[in-house]
């Protein structure tokens, strides 16, 4: 009777977890993408709209520390500009948004489910979207 081999198995499991937060070089957090997307500019000197919704924003601690252990996430993100380091499954940059603001602060949306984690989604504007190369990909 054949047995079970665990060894041939390709483990390829995508982690929740597939955006890396940055400010400037150093690595703030980590959360979860749920949105994101390049629309037509609204502004006439705005070739496009780069946008990304996050959910579980999750500071690091050394992000706690770089940020001054801040009383509280709306702080963090009226305050700060943000890269997003979107992954694929085995940890590789797919996209980069560079410079990306909280939308509007106003409109936070507070997700809270039964026998689920509560999550927050937070939509941010980006400056740019960058290629694996560091190539803009809006031009």
């Amino acid at each position: 009777m054949p047995c079970f081999d665990a060894h041939q198995l390709a483990y390829g499991v995508r982690n929740g977890n597939m955006v890396t937060i940055m400010v400037g070089d150093l690595l703030v957090g980590f959360g979860q993408t749920s949105s994101a997307s390049s629309d037509r500019g609204q502004i006439q000197q705005l070739p496009s709209d780069p946008t990304i919704s996050i959910d579980s924003f999750e500071l690091t601690e050394k992000g706690l520390e770089f940020l001054g252990s801040p009383l509280s996430m709306l702080e963090v993100l009226s305050n700060n500009s943000f890269d997003f380091h979107l992954r694929d499954e085995n940890s590789l940059p797919i996209l980069t948004y560079v410079g990306a603001v909280a939308q509007n602060l106003k409109y936070l949306k507070l997700n809270i489910q039964a026998n689920q984690a509560v999550t927050q989604n937070v939509v941010f504007k980006a400056l740019d979207i960058l290629d694996t190369k560091g190539d803009s990909i809006l031009n």
